[in-house]
């Protein structure tokens, strides 16, 4: 996977925009969280789930050709080539302040003129006067970025698919009762650092993330700690060590055993795959 340079990096933690072929990217802020949630799958999802045929293309390329066949044959398309040009739209400012669908049309799919399945590039208009292009290889390398930016994890490209789907679907049984949505994570964090609704909706994305990711830190860290003080045992030490910093992720099922990970499917994909590849 392509590494992000460290002058980048500096900048995507000080939630600056980043400068790179020609481009402006734009950490996305708050209160675009819902074009965000829509666009957000087109940017974090797995090209080792592909269908084969689409497997080695750039993911954009991918994208396009398979909601193009859907459409060719009266089949729903999986809208993952629409949402990454909103996620391109949000990110490079393209028609801000319009409506998601308004944004969309703003980027417009170049193809061959003798191909209709060969996607060249996607044009749109940068500071309202000049033309600008992304081509599929150039998204393949902005992606990282685009991830890092805005608090979205990518898998290795040597990630076993199986073993994140049972990741997955772990996450998901955990938060089984939880209504997660965004309103409640800002109103709280509001609450707790005492910055306003309006306020918070003028972060990036990425810092309210953080905000969250800290303050949940804390807190379990202070519970934890009086359990330990009670003592109250934890498998594998005590999951939240530091106020400070995470504990060191060993692997995807942190520290709970493969045979119990997911309910065995983490043991399964392993054992289906030869090796674990995360």
């Amino acid at each position: 996977m392509y590494e992000i340079p460290a002058n980048i990096m500096r900048l995507i933690r000080q939630y600056k925009p980043v400068e790179t072929e020609g481009l402006t990217l734009w950490p996305v802020k708050v209160k675009e969280r819902d074009g965000f949630t829509y666009a957000r799958p087109s940017i974090e999802f797995v090209q080792q789930t592909l269908p084969v045929k689409y497997m080695s293309l750039p993911l954009l390329t991918a994208y396009y050709q398979m909601d193009l066949q859907n459409a060719l044959m009266g089949e729903a398309p999986t809208g993952l080539f629409t949402r990454a040009l909103l996620f391109l739209a949000l990110s490079l400012k393209v028609g801000e302040g319009l409506e998601v669908d308004e944004r969309v049309r703003l980027m417009s799919p170049i193809v061959s003129s003798d191909d209709p399945f060969n996607l060249k590039a996607i044009r749109f208009t940068a500071d309202a006067e000049e033309q600008k292009e992304i081509t599929p290889i150039q998204f393949q390398r902005l992606r990282p970025i685009l991830a890092e930016q805005n608090g979205i994890r990518l898998y290795s490209e040597n990630a076993n698919p199986e073993l994140i789907e049972a990741e997955n679907d772990l996450a998901a049984a955990n938060n089984a009762d939880i209504d997660v949505n965004f309103e409640d994570m800002i109103s709280t964090v509001a609450t707790l650092t005492g910055e306003s609704e309006e306020d918070i909706d003028e972060w990036p994305i990425l810092k309210l993330d953080r905000r969250r990711d800290a303050i949940s830190r804390v807190l379990h860290f202070l519970v934890t700690g009086i359990g330990t003080a009670s003592g109250a045992k934890y498998e594998g030490g005590n999951p939240y060590p530091s106020p400070f910093f995470n504990r060191k992720r060993t692997d995807s099922s942190a520290v709970m055993s493969i045979e119990k990970f997911a309910g065995g499917k983490g043991l399964e994909a392993v054992t289906n795959s030869g090796k674990l590849n995360l």
